[in-house]
């Protein structure tokens, strides 16, 4: 899942559109997008294609977005406002009222400015600190995670499951229980209980090594390790630890960069960025 956003052109606002079908039931909806009056389409239903056809072709902007944006991965995202916060929100007040923590809302235009100062701001900064699931026994870390997205590792639909870092260590949470947390620690070990079963959500035991906690489940942590021919084949660490790493803001790229052009799209026509 990722986050789109778009902003709306002037085109309408300064009579550069063709003629409205239906101009007395023009409007912007409550997430500030062309639409008609809802009491004209209950009264003729066939008004809605009419408009949708007029919306589509009525300027050089179709639908009338003068510019859209996609951030691909949510979890980067979050990751993104999770390196706000480490940094200090105190240093980036109108991002943090400005990006959404849904995928709905807006930004009025007015915070656009801002918003981009701080943008550019946050770009000067050195990497930041994230905590990251490591192989114990290699030093690796295991893929891309942070607190901010929950740093989630592994989803088991099979199970209801939700495994992942924060700043308090790794976790296992039951979803279908309102997140009931199973286990939890800093450093621990994992040992699987039917490895004749890897590919049929085999138990495993994970074990705290702090505390000799311990929780069995169908959701093992796996890894891609190089087989030495070129290959990567996946691994099941027996030890694994969270600890803090350095991250560098190239990664958030992705982020930054359509951030970047919508609210400079809403600089330029004065119009709200639409989160969707």
């Amino acid at each position: 899942m990722g986050l789109d956003a778009s902003v709306m052109c002037t085109c309408y606002r300064d009579g550069k559109t063709t003629p409205c079908p239906f101009p007395a039931s023009f409007q912007l909806d409550d997430e500030g997008f062309p639409a008609l009056d809802p009491a004209l389409v209950e009264r003729q239903p066939e008004a809605q294609d009419v408009f949708d056809e007029w919306l589509a072709t009525c300027c050089p902007h179709p639908e009338m977005e003068f510019a859209a944006v996609h951030i691909p991965s949510w979890k980067v995202y979050q990751a993104f406002r999770g390196a706000l916060e480490q940094a200090g929100w105190e240093r980036f007040p109108t991002l943090r009222d400005a990006l959404p923590t849904s995928n709905q809302g807006q930004t009025p235009a007015a915070a656009a400015a801002a918003a981009l100062a701080e943008l550019a701001h946050f770009q000067t900064l050195e990497a930041v600190q994230q905590p990251c699931l490591v192989n114990t026994e290699t030093g690796e870390a295991l893929g891309d995670l942070f607190a901010g997205a929950q740093g989630l590792v592994i989803w088991s639909a099979r199970g209801g499951l939700q495994m992942g870092v924060d700043e308090n260590g790794f976790y296992i949470r039951d979803a279908w229980e309102l997140n009931r947390e199973l286990f939890r620690a800093m450093r621990f070990e994992q040992r699987l209980l039917e490895t004749d079963r890897l590919d049929q959500g085999q138990l495993v035991e994970y074990r705290d090594l702090d505390t000799g906690r311990r929780c069995v489940c169908a959701a093992p942590v796996r890894a891609l390790m190089p087989d030495g021919f070129g290959q990567l084949h996946q691994t099941y660490p027996r030890t694994l630890h969270v600890e803090r790493r350095p991250v560098s803001l190239r990664y958030f790229n992705e982020v930054i960069t359509p951030l970047v052009a919508i609210f400079q799209a809403a600089v330029a026509t004065g119009n709200p960025v639409r989160w969707s």
